[in-house]
C-alpha cells in the first residue's frame, strides 16, 4: 500500500500554457494547458510542475488535495498560486495500487427512458448512449472515471403527478439499476417550461439513481449534456460552484452552452472533489460514502466547509458535507457542539460583511468588541437549547471555550485537545478563527478568552480543576517571558466558572443568558485589580495562593461577581 496523492493545476490565463509534470515511478511528460483548464495530477508520492516565466524556469511542488492556480502578473509573466481551502495536516490517503498503473474506474451505467418517450428505441438509444460516452470523456480528464453502459430499459411513470421530486421518488422505489452500479432515467413525462426548475437531481454522492427531464424544445444537445455531466459530477461528490463557466454552477439552462465557443468543464475545486472520490472508486473500488477512507473523508469536510462559507445561501456543500458525515461515528454531545459552532462562525461571517457605523447613515452595521463577544454568547446560548435537555449546558459551554479560546492554548491542554479535534478540523478552526476575530470583554480579548475558557473547563472537568488551572496559567505568566500575573484575567476566570456552576446546577437558565447576557451583567469590573505582576513582585504582595492576602483578594473578586446584576438577589 502507498501513498495517493491528487492535486489539481488550473490555467487562470487568457493563453495557453506548456508546463512539464514530474511524479514518481514515471519520466517527466509534458501537457499545455488551455484557458480555463483543470488538470488533476495523480501521484504516488509528491509530484512537482515546472514551466517558462518570462526567461525563467520556475519549479513548484504540488501538495497533496490541494488546488493550485497559473496566473498572470502584471509584467506578463506567469506565476503559481494555491487556492485557500483551510490549513490541513499532511493528507495521507493509503490507497491501494498505483497511480500510474491502475486502469481507470468505470462505472456501470444502465440507461433508462419512460414511456412518455416520443422517439423509436433505435433512435433514442442511440442519442443517449452518445452522449453518456460524451460524458464519459470529460469525467474521464477531470477525474479518472469513465462510464460503461451494460442496460437499456424503460420505465412507467405516474401521469398524474407533475412535481420532480416526487417523480424522482418514484423512479428510484421502481428501477433496480442492475446489471448495473448507477441507473440514469431520461423523463419525457412533460415538457421543461422556461425558467427555473428542477431539471435533474440525485439523492447525494455515490447514490444509484439520476433522473433528468429529457424532452424540451428550448434545450439543445449540448445544454442535455451538460445537465447530464452537473449530475454526475453531484454523483462523484462535487458541490455548486461560484464559477459562471463551470458546469457546477447552480443554474444551468441560461443559455451559455449554446455559445459557439462554449467548452463543458468542471471549476478546479470540483475537479479536485471529483478525483478524490474517483481515487477511492479507481483505487478502494467503493461504491458508498460509507466506504471512503478517514483521509479523504476528512479532507472533504473541510473542502465543504469552506465551500458552505463562501455560498451560505447554497445548500448543496452542506447536504454532501452532512451525507458524509452522517456515515462517521460521532457522538450527541460533539454534534450539537459543532452545530453551535458552526451557527456563531456563520453569523460571525454574516457581520464582518456588513459595514461600519461610520461608513453607512443607516441600516444594519457591523458589531465589534464587547458587542460582538455578547451576540456570539447570546447566539450560543439559543444554539444549545436545541440539543437534548441533558447536554445543553455543556453544549453552549464548550462551544464559546472553543469559539473564543486561543486554539493553540487550547490544544496543549490534554483534557481539551482530543475534544476539540472530535469537533473540528484545522481547516474548520482556521475559518472560524477568521470570521470570529477579536471578540473583547471590557475592551479586552484575552479577557473574553479567559472567561469562556474557563467556563469550558468546569464543563469539561469541574470547578475545582478550572480554578487550580485558572491560578497556576497566571503563575506561569509571570516567569520570565509572560505577560505577568493579572488578577483582572483571575476575575474574568472566576466569571465564566460561576457561569457554568449555575448554568450545570439548574440555577440559571440558558433562556436567561440568550435574552440578557452582557458584559456588565455577568463580569466585573477589573480596572482597579492589580496586573503585570512578575514571581516576585507576587509573592512580596500576596505570598502564595494559601497567603491569607491572595486569599481575601480572591474573595473580593467574589463578592464582585456576587454582587453583578446577573446574580444579584433582588
Amino acid at each position: 500500500m502507498v501513498v495517493a496523492d491528487v492535486a489539481v493545476v488550473a490555467n487562470r490565463t487568457p493563453r495557453r500554457v506548456p508546463v512539464e509534470i514530474t511524479v514518481p515511478g514515471t519520466p517527466a511528460w509534458q501537457v499545455t494547458l488551455t484557458p480555463g483548464e483543470s488538470r488533476p495530477i495523480f501521484a504516488d508520492g509528491a509530484s512537482s510542475i515546472s514551466f517558462m516565466s518570462g526567461q525563467d524556469t520556475k519549479q513548484y511542488t504540488l501538495e497533496p488535495a490541494n488546488v493550485y492556480f497559473l496566473g498572470a502578473r502584471e509584467d506578463g509573466t506567469i506565476d503559481l498560486q494555491r487556492i485557500g481551502l483551510g490549513e490541513t495536516s499532511p493528507f495521507v490517503a493509503g490507497l491501494p495500487g498505483s497511480a500510474a498503473n491502475t486502469p481507470p474506474a468505470t462505472i456501470p451505467v444502465k440507461i433508462l427512458v419512460d414511456d412518455d418517450e416520443p422517439m423509436r428505441q433505435l433512435m433514442w438509444e442511440g442519442k443517449l448512449r452518445k452522449r453518456i460516452a460524451a460524458a464519459s470523456e470529460i469525467l474521464h480528464r477531470h477525474a479518472m472515471v469513465k462510464l460503461e453502459v451494460v442496460a437499456v430499459d424503460t420505465w412507467t411513470t405516474d401521469n398524474a403527478t407533475n412535481d420532480f421530486h416526487t417523480t424522482l421518488a418514484e423512479f428510484e422505489k421502481t428501477v433496480d439499476p442492475f446489471p448495473g452500479q448507477l441507473a440514469i432515467g431520461f423523463s419525457s413525462q412533460y415538457e421543461v417550461a422556461e425558467g427555473r426548475v428542477h431539471m435533474g437531481g440525485t439523492r447525494g454522492a455515490l447514490r444509484p439513481h439520476i433522473l433528468l427531464r429529457e424532452w424540451s424544445q428550448h434545450a439543445s444537445e449540448t445544454e442535455k449534456l451538460e445537465l447530464l455531466l452537473h449530475e454526475l459530477g453531484h454523483y462523484l461528490g462535487a458541490a455548486h460552484s461560484p464559477e459562471p463557466d463551470s458546469v457546477m454552477r447552480p443554474v444551468l439552462g441560461d443559455r451559455l452552452a449554446r455559445k459557439k465557443d462554449f467548452v463543458i468543464r468542471f471549476d478546479p475545486v470540483n475537479t479536485l472533489l471529483m478525483s478524490m472520490v474517483g481515487e477511492e472508486v479507481r483505487r478502494r473500488r467503493v461504491s458508498s460514502f460509507a466506504e471512503i477512507g478517514a483521509a479523504t473523508r476528512n479532507r472533504m469536510q473541510e473542502i465543504y466547509k469552506i465551500l458552505g462559507y463562501t455560498r451560505p445561501e447554497d445548500p448543496a456543500a452542506g447536504a454532501l458535507a452532512r451525507q458524509l458525515g452522517q456515515e462517521r461515528t460521532g457522538d450527541p454531545l460533539s454534534d450539537a457542539v459543532r452545530s453551535t459552532i458552526n451557527s456563531m462562525t456563520q453569523a460571525a461571517r454574516n457581520n464582518s460583511q456588513l459595514p461600519l457605523a461610520a461608513e453607512v447613515a443607516a441600516g444594519p452595521t457591523r458589531v465589534e468588541g464587547d458587542a460582538l463577544f455578547e451576540e456570539l454568547v447570546r447566539l450560543a446560548a439559543r444554539e444549545a437549547a436545541k440539543a437534548p435537555a441533558e447536554l445543553q449546558a455543556k453544549v453552549f459551554l464548550l462551544a464559546i471555550g472553543i469559539a473564543v479560546g486561543d486554539p493553540e492554548q487550547l490544544n496543549r491542554l490534554p483534557a481539551i485537545a482530543p475534544v476539540l479535534n472530535r469537533i473540528e478540523t484545522p481547516a474548520e478552526r482556521s475559518v472560524r478563527t477568521t470570521y470570529i476575530g477579536q471578540p473583547t470583554a471590557r475592551g479586552r480579548y484575552d479577557l473574553a478568552r479567559h472567561f469562556s475558557v474557563a467556563a469550558m473547563l468546569v464543563g469539561l472537568q469541574g470547578q475545582d480543576s478550572a480554578e487550580t488551572l485558572s491560578v497556576a496559567k497566571e503563575l506561569l505568566d509571570s516567569s520570565g517571558g509572560g505577560t505577568g500575573f493579572s488578577f483582572a484575567d483571575l476575575a474574568a476566570d472566576k466569571a465564566g466558572i460561576r457561569l457554568a456552576k449555575d448554568l450545570l446546577a439548574g440555577k440559571l437558565k440558558l433562556d436567561t443568558v440568550a435574552e440578557n447576557f452582557s458584559v456588565d451583567r455577568y463580569l466585573p469590573d477589573i480596572r482597579e485589580l492589580p496586573e503585570g505582576m512578575t514571581t516576585m513582585q507576587f509573592i512580596n504582595q500576596y505570598g502564595g495562593k494559601d497567603d491569607p492576602r491572595f486569599v481575601r483578594m480572591m474573595e473580593e473578586i467574589e463578592l464582585g461577581i456576587n454582587e453583578l446584576p446577573a446574580y444579584k438577589t433582588p
